[in-house]
């Protein structure tokens, strides 16, 4: 198929002048930062005045603020014994749906920040990587003073831009 010169550029001019729409600032910007939900695979110490008990919980943030002892929402997926996140597919309701970690087996004995397999909440995916090291306080107690102390396993970030 051969197109006339003046044909071949007359479409090209018409092409190139063709407006693209430009996103605004702010949504460009909210593009940029992805999201900014963080999950943290942790095995949970409760120590009160009449027991202690240990416990596995997937700890959500929704503000990226990990920070603070305040998270969005905890779930809880073995609340009478800790278990391995290692090697194993867990799943527990948090925040507005289903969370599912898929952890490689043996990730456990990788380095802090090396990654350790995958995750879910809902549609959204994460990618995990080994922690080990981070800690999060909470304290209450209704029957009397108790602190839990969470140990990080593993970190899940969303990776939705």
């Amino acid at each position: 198929m051969h197109l006339p010169l003046t044909l071949l550029v007359t479409l090209t001019i018409s092409i190139l002048a063709i407006p693209t729409p430009r996103p605004d600032s702010s949504s460009s910007r909210a593009a940029l930062q992805g999201s900014s939900r963080n999950v943290y695979l942790t095995t949970c110490t409760t120590r009160s005045l009449f027991a202690d008990s240990t416990s596995s919980s997937a700890i959500l943030y929704n503000s990226g603020d990990t920070s603070s002892s305040n998270p969005s929402d905890i779930g809880t997926v073995s609340p009478e014994r800790a278990i391995q996140w290692a090697g194993y597919t867990r799943r527990v309701v948090l925040g507005f749906g289903l969370f599912e970690s898929k952890i490689d087996k043996g990730a456990d004995g990788l380095k802090k920040s090396q990654i350790a397999g995958s995750a879910t909440l809902g549609f959204e995916q994460f990618a995990c990587f080994r922690d080990g090291e981070s800690t999060f306080r909470f304290a209450g107690g209704v029957l009397g003073p108790e602190t839990t102390v969470c140990t990080a396993e593993f970190w899940c970030a969303s990776i939705a831009v």
